[in-house]
């Protein structure tokens, strides 16, 4: 839950990190932006817009709910508001769909053709959903959770740190955090980077 506009900034610019390179667009992409709009990065900054407003109520609320749900319906993507922390990676477009009770930490990464039942459960940071992938246990699930394309997820996995495969799924191997895993430099660098925000700003 976004309870400051401190925390609103940062969560936005985090997200604006992950997913773009950048915590903030310069003048240049902004323009390029109205012209060709970058959908998935409105639909992250509006979902943490209604976060922080929810707490508030008032007209802005009802804004940016509106233009929430209208980019749901264009993108396909059905994920409330105060579940996910920060850096929420969303590659592409296509159907996503997370029950509203459940609690999913920093820097998790959700492919198309996902879903994430309401049976209320939490999941650590840095979580992996790969294409086609299901997670239907009402059990918890800890840190560096990473599962591969198509599994149904039964149960929880709390010790965390694997690699969940198959229908249902069962841990395959003991792995870092996803970045870690592949090998993916580039991310690990936008994480320090973020951390590094967020220190800096006292959050």
């Amino acid at each position: 839950m976004i309870r400051t506009e401190k925390e609103l900034e940062f969560y936005i610019r985090a997200d604006y990190m992950m997913n773009r390179g950048y915590f903030k667009p310069s003048f240049k992409q902004r323009l390029r932006e109205f012209f060709f709009p970058d959908y998935i990065m409105d639909y992250l900054i509006s979902m943490r817009k209604v976060d922080y407003y929810s707490n508030r109520g008032g007209y802005l609320l009802v804004i940016n709910k509106i233009k929430f749900r209208r980019l749901s319906v264009k993108l396909g993507f059905s994920i409330p508001p105060g579940v996910f922390g920060y850096g929420l990676i969303l590659p592409h477009y296509g159907t996503i769909v997370v029950g509203p009770n459940n609690k999913i930490g920093n820097y998790a990464v959700l492919h198309t053709s996902t879903c994430i039942t309401s049976r209320p459960k939490s999941i650590g940071d840095n979580f992996y959903l790969s294409t086609g992938a299901k997670v239907i246990t009402g059990e918890d699930l800890g840190d560096n959770i990473m599962i591969s394309a198509n599994s149904v997820v039964i149960k929880g996995c709390i010790d965390g740190n694997a690699l969940l495969v198959g229908a249902p799924a069962y841990r395959k191997k003991t792995i870092p955090a996803w970045f870690e895993y592949q090998g993916n430099t580039n991310t690990i660098n936008r994480i320090l980077l973020v951390e590094r925000l967020r220190k800096s700003i006292g959050l």
